[in-house]
């Protein structure tokens, strides 16, 4: 079969974006915090669903569009890298906690603590490291992220149901 070379030029580059060139150091710390981040987004997200299959299913239609999302963008821009998806993903799930707080556990408050943290350290090092530029993309997709949660609570109408459902279950508790 004849390979077009234009397929494999864009191969290649999703190729570079995903492996960020072949910079293992900042493969380490992307992947590390996309896997932060789906640990504190179970936390919050898992919470409105009725099973953990749909919540799969939904967490990985999620991560499949930011990907496509973040590749395009790249491609767009001819930039390397995989931090808007984590970044969307902390804002997406930041926005979740805050109208449904997680388990008051000591792991899940640790969890929290420790993505938010990497968060804002993995910031602080690429704006020190890259510039504005990059810490404006990753601000504009945490943004993102924040209000895709917004617009998807709205059109499930999940925000009602599950404040008066965490009030039920509240109110069931003995103080």
């Amino acid at each position: 079969a004849v390979v077009s070379t234009q397929s494999t030029g864009y191969l290649s580059e999703i190729k570079d974006i995903l492996t960020y060139n072949g910079n293992i150091e900042d493969m380490k710390i992307n992947y590390g915090m996309i896997l932060m981040s789906i640990c504190c987004w179970s936390l919050t997200v898992l919470r409105v669903f009725n099973s953990v299959t749909n919540f799969c299913w939904f967490t990985l239609s999620c991560l499949y569009l930011l990907f496509f999302v973040q590749i395009g963008a790249c491609l767009l821009v001819h930039c390397v890298g995989v931090s808007g998806v984590w970044c969307a993903m902390v804002g997406f799930a930041y926005r979740m906690w805050s109208i449904t707080p997680p388990d008051k556990s000591l792991t899940n408050k640790l969890l929290v603590f420790a993505t938010f943290a990497s968060y804002i350290w993995a910031n602080v090092y690429y704006y020190r490291l890259e510039g504005t530029y990059t810490t404006l993309c990753h601000i504009a997709a945490t943004w993102l992220g924040y209000e895709t949660n917004f617009i998807w609570i709205r059109s499930q109408g999940l925000r009602e149901e599950k404040q008066s459902q965490l009030a039920e279950e509240r109110a069931e508790k003995p103080q």
